[in-house]
């Protein structure tokens, strides 16, 4: 049985993982891809579960280890797997708890907060489009007249999503598959490299390298597009979440 099952392949995920290992911690971390399993530095009393789970998954995985705590430590933009989360949680009397990321500042950026508007913005502009929103989006970018020659993705170097983008039709020399953050010389160098006109990104929050980004494109003179988080923020802070981690496990 585990104390504490965490999910969430993020910066804050990953640090909370740590901790739960450092204080001998029974605990289970869920995470959706092998990648993300391979960013973990996790041991024993701490597991690994890799793989994605829905609604009923999650319920019977709570069920079976009636864990203390559930900790949502998902990407901000995660909606989907934080609305499963909540009602699994609620089905089986667990307590769930979500871990906030710090919002930033999006003055004079051009928001939208649904992927179907900013497509169709995307659309009536011109020039080179460099997205980090990641190989999620992919898909949807397509939508945009000549993809293939505006559009560059910044994503995971994950083998499913480089596959699933080829397949689309993306061009290999305009993926560039990388781990983040990354810092503003570097997001410089990639935007000038590209000739980039058009930033398109999510407020990932400060973990996510987001000041960074926009500042850079800032630099470069480029027009930013940003997807906005699909929910407010709220929830615990990392340093809220360890001490609540400690009392309730205590």
């Amino acid at each position: 049985m585990y104390d504490v099952i965490l999910f969430g392949g993020t910066t804050e995920g990953r640090e909370l993982a740590d901790f739960l290992v450092l204080k001998g911690i029974p605990s289970l971390v869920c995470v959706a891809t092998e990648y993300g399993e391979q960013l973990l530095s996790c041991e024993q009393p701490v597991d690994v579960l890799t793989g994605r789970l829905d609604e009923y998954d999650m319920g019977a995985l709570f069920s079976k280890e009636s864990p203390r705590l559930v900790i949502d430590a998902t990407h901000p933009y995660a909606s989907e797997v934080s609305t499963n989360l909540k009602l699994a949680c609620s089905a089986s009397g667990a307590r769930y708890e979500r871990v906030s990321r710090q919002a930033c500042d999006i003055d004079g950026c051009r928001c939208f907060t649904d992927m179907d508007s900013l497509v169709r913005w995307l659309d009536g502009t011109s020039g080179v489009i460099f997205s980090t929103l990641g190989a999620k989006e992919a898909r949807a970018l397509t939508a945009v007249s000549d993809f293939e020659q505006r559009v560059f993705m910044r994503m995971l170097p994950s083998p499913e999503g480089i596959a699933d983008c080829i397949e689309m039709g993306y061009p290999a020399s305009h993926l560039y598959c990388m781990q983040g953050p990354f810092s503003e010389e570097l997001n410089q160098a990639l935007f000038k490299e590209t000739s980039a006109s058009i930033l398109v990104t999510k407020e990932s929050g400060s973990n996510g390298g987001f000041e960074e980004k926009i500042e850079a494109a800032r630099q470069c003179g480029m027009h930013i597009a940003v997807l906005t988080r699909p929910e407010k923020n709220e929830g615990c802070t990392v340093e809220e979440t360890k001490t609540m981690i400690v009392e309730v496990c205590a």
